[in-house]
């Protein structure tokens, strides 16, 4: 079973890839290295990548690869928009970029996550969201010592490697 996070942005970007080049440079600007490769081709709207953060000897990734997808659009995320916050009670409504990260495995690369949380919202402003938790996982979010959710299958019950 996979846990996703996502992040509800406003970002002005036009094009998925050109969105995730722009995301991928952030995190290689402010971090370990990574390793990971393109998924697709997706339509101009949509872009994935998987990726992990390489270990000391650069031989392999540190934890299981997880997937990062970003997609750009009013119109393209307006569904998952609505289905998060149908209210817009905490003011997604509007947004026009969706990264979703995807972890699944009995290794999940949590630094790497909470990078690409820090990632987001310095970039976007993003509002993060998940199944579980729905909004409060923002207050559990990157840098904090409880940020491990509750995923399932694979990955322990408290979040825990």
């Amino acid at each position: 079973m996979a846990y996703r996070l996502s992040f509800f942005c406003r970002s002005g970007e036009k094009r998925g890839d050109e969105a995730l080049d722009r995301l991928l440079d952030h995190l290689l600007e402010t971090g370990e290295p990574l390793c990971g490769e393109w998924l697709g081709p997706f339509v101009d709207s949509v872009a994935a990548f998987r990726l992990g953060t390489m270990s000391a000897a650069g031989e392999r990734p540190v934890g299981d690869l997880l997937t990062l997808e970003v997609h750009v659009g009013v119109a393209v995320i307006a569904e998952s928009v609505i289905a998060a916050s149908p209210d817009d009670e905490r003011g997604i409504w509007g947004c026009d970029l969706l990264a979703t990260v995807t972890l699944s495995g009995d290794a999940p690369d949590w630094p790497l996550v909470e990078r690409i949380w820090a990632a987001v919202t310095a970039l976007w402003g993003a509002v993060a969201w998940d199944e579980a938790s729905g909004f409060e996982i923002a207050s559990e979010g990157p840098g904090r010592e409880t940020f491990r959710p509750a995923t399932g299958q694979g990955i322990g019950a408290d979040g825990e490697r």
